[in-house]
């Protein structure tokens, strides 16, 4: 088993002020890959909207914590079964994941556990394509306001759940859920 460690860190040089943000661009190939990032501070990403992280293989583990503001993940799982656990802290973060596309396995088990604190942060999940997902659990626990959390699954069995602590009362609470399930989900 590949087991990969990623931490990043964002420093103050004492000297000069300036704050770095590291960028995190992976394609991988190859079963059972076990990934953990970590990257501390703002403006991280790992992938972009013209280089994503694409991880392609059966049985990974891809594992993510960011603690900072403004962090963004833009990644695609190309697999059969996938297992996730990934963490935010801050505000304004942006996670953008796309299990399956054309992959061998169309990531048909996925268990995906998302825990996110601070304001203005929007998640994107879409799993498996054409009913191709055969098990999905997914969790969401969510502390804050002003969160969207998008999540498409198609497949054949899906589990999604949401916990939602908003800091103001619900009255003010401005948190949006767009959860699809299709296919037999």
């Amino acid at each position: 088993m590949k087991k990969i460690i990623i931490s990043s860190f964002i420093f103050v040089m004492a000297f000069t002020g300036v704050l770095y943000a590291n960028d995190i661009y992976i394609t991988q190939v190859g079963d059972t890959l076990d990934l953990d990032i970590t990257q501390d501070g703002a403006d991280n990403k790992v992938g972009t909207s013209t280089t994503d992280a694409t991880l392609n293989g059966d049985g990974m583990t891809f594992s993510i914590t960011q603690t900072g503001n403004t962090n963004a993940i833009t990644a695609q799982i190309l697999g059969a079964t996938y297992t996730g656990t990934w963490v935010f802290t801050g505000d304004g973060n942006e996670v953008d994941l796309l299990c399956s596309s054309a992959a061998v396995g169309n990531c048909d088990t996925v268990t995906l556990n998302i825990a996110a604190t601070g304001d203005n942060q929007d998640y994107t999940i879409n799993i498996g394509e054409s009913a191709s997902a055969d098990n999905a659990t997914i969790n969401f626990t969510v502390t804050d306001d002003d969160n969207i959390i998008t999540t498409d699954v198609n497949g054949t069995s899906a589990d999604i759940t949401v916990v939602i602590n908003g800091a103001s009362s619900l009255e003010t609470t401005d948190s949006t859920l767009d959860i699809d399930v299709a296919g037999n989900g």
